[in-house]
C-alpha cells in the first residue's frame, strides 16, 4: 500500500510538473503573440498617421497656392487700376502744363 501511494504521489507530482510546463509554455505563446499584435497595431497606426499628415501637408500647400493665386490676381486688379488712375492723372497734368504755357 506504501508502494501504492509513493506511485500515486509521483505520478501526481510528474503531472502538476507536467501541467507547470504546458502552462508555462502556453503563457509564453499568448505573450508572443500579444507583442506581435501590438507591434502590428502601433505599426498599422504609425502608417495611418504618417498618411494622414502628408495628407494634411497636400492640403496646406493646396490652400496656400489657392491663396497665392487670389492675392496675385487682387494685386495684378489693383496695379491696373494705379496704372489707369496714372494715365489719367498724366493727361491732366499735360492738361495743366499747356494751359500755363499758353
Amino acid at each position: 500500500m506504501a508502494k501504492e501511494t509513493v506511485q500515486a504521489v509521483r505520478k501526481a507530482e510528474t503531472s502538476a510538473e507536467k501541467l507547470l510546463k504546458d502552462a508555462q509554455v502556453k503563457k509564453d505563446e499568448i505573450i508572443s503573440e500579444a507583442m506581435q499584435k501590438a507591434k502590428e497595431l502601433s505599426t498599422s497606426m504609425l502608417n495611418e498617421a504618417q498618411k494622414n499628415a502628408e495628407n494634411d501637408v497636400k492640403e496646406a500647400v493646396r490652400r496656400s497656392n489657392q491663396i497665392l493665386e487670389e492675392a496675385k490676381k487682387e494685386a495684378e486688379k489693383e496695379v491696373e487700376l494705379l496704372i489707369a488712375m496714372a494715365k489719367a492723372k498724366q493727361q491732366g497734368a499735360i492738361n495743366l502744363v499747356i494751359s500755363n504755357v499758353v
